[in-house]
């Protein structure tokens, strides 16, 4: 009868332990993508940082030429340069952003990434 005891606790045992694991993997996903938005989050906000610094620069860059009235050749190199510049920093911050929803999505959603 002792032993009887003994087999049906080591079976519960081990079904709750069994159940538990499915748990503990499933927090553990969380976790690594909380911290993969974490990661993404803080390199988001250095590119939208560069996108308005780029945008200062053009600003400024685009002030100068009116003021020139167009007649200077390098400030207007500098304004495409400046333009293509800018335009792959908020490339790269909208590509940031949709591997943000991407990884929010995982995260709310809870489905399994294989």
């Amino acid at each position: 009868m002792e032993l009887k005891k003994m087999v049906i606790g080591i079976i519960g045992l081990s079904t709750s332990f069994l159940l538990c694991v499915g748990k503990i993997k499933r927090r553990h996903r969380k976790q690594e993508a909380a911290e993969k938005l974490k990661v993404i989050t803080e390199a988001l906000e250095a590119a939208e940082e560069r996108v308005a610094r780029y945008e200062e620069r053009h600003d400024r860059i685009l002030s100068q030429i009116c003021a020139s009235y167009l007649t200077n050749t390098e400030l207007l190199q500098a304004l495409v340069a400046a333009r293509a510049t800018m335009d792959q920093a908020l490339d790269f911050a909208v590509h940031l952003r949709k591997i943000q929803f991407t990884i929010l999505n995982h995260l709310l959603f809870d489905t399994p990434t294989n």
